[in-house]
């Protein structure tokens, strides 16, 4: 990695509220190259909230090249976070992911009063795939809808890997998540341009339907990279967590020369301070 950057040319600001939590994670194509319009431009900030700090043990990257682990992660561990995003889009304000819930510490609520947006502000969601981490933020304790404007966005991937297919007896947050959004569950394919010219990407091996989103000014990856000490420069490292590690790594390793050659900072749900790299 040659440089991160703590300000990014979209002028990044970061709400860095550090919390302890445990880490709690519970696709066929080829990652595409984002396509690049002037109507997808957007040069409004991409803010990065920490939902919680975390760190990543390195036994969710055992038994891969254990030596070349060691000399990476002396001390077992590789810092980490779980971060939401948000953006502003013309009368829009995205949210990329919802966080933990508050019900087990997540901070989203508290970032978003802490940059002066209410809950019922928030008119889309764009959920990268459905782990607990990534979409518990979305529900109340009682399992009520939290943002009760807003739009969700997801891969219909993700949607039958969940509801029908191999995911399909570890949905009980997902189900809960469908009917207390029900009506306001929007799904794409992957490469569909959404939410004022968001272009999705599909980002397989994680899940099915991992998704990312090419904001214009960067690309929110979601759970691209769990350690990106590590993986940044050895992406054949793939975390426990991955459904398919194989693909997970085809998918990391594509996406990693595709930011290279075009320069995009890239945000990660799982990307330390300051959350959002340039390579």
């Amino acid at each position: 990695m040659k440089k991160i950057l703590v300000n990014i040319a979209m002028s990044l600001m970061v709400v860095a509220l550090a919390v302890s939590c445990s880490n709690n994670e519970t696709a066929d194509n080829q990652v595409e190259e984002p396509k690049t319009e002037t109507d997808t431009i957007c040069s409004a900030p991409l803010i990065a909230m920490q939902d919680c700090q975390q760190q990543m043990s390195a036994e969710l990257f055992a038994g891969q090249d254990d030596e070349l682990l060691k000399k990476i992660l002396p001390d077992g561990t590789a810092e980490a976070s779980i971060n939401v995003f948000m953006q502003e889009r013309g009368e829009r304000i995205v949210l990329f992911d919802a966080g933990l819930g508050a019900s087990r510490n997540g901070r989203l609520l508290a970032n978003l009063d802490s940059v002066g947006v209410l809950p019922d502000e928030i008119t889309d969601i764009c959920i990268t795939h459905f782990h607990g981490d990534h979409i518990g933020g979305l529900l109340s304790p009682e399992g009520e809808a939290v943002f009760k404007n807003a739009k969700l966005h997801f891969s219909d991937l993700e949607l039958e890997a969940w509801t029908i297919g191999a995911l399909k007896d570890k949905n009980e947050m997902v189900e809960k998540m469908l009917f207390a959004y029900e009506g306001r569950c929007e799904t794409f394919q992957a490469g569909d341009t959404i939410v004022d010219g968001i272009i999705t990407i599909s980002a397989p091996g994680h899940t099915p339907g991992h998704t990312m989103y090419d904001v214009g000014d960067a690309i929110v990856v979601g759970d691209l990279m769990h350690a990106v000490v590590l993986q940044v420069e050895h992406p054949e490292f793939s975390a426990k967590y991955d459904f398919e590690p194989e693909l997970a790594a085809q998918t990391r390793k594509a996406m990693l020369e595709i930011a290279r050659t075009s320069h995009k900072p890239l945000a990660g749900m799982h990307f330390p301070k300051p959350f959002i790299i340039e390579l």
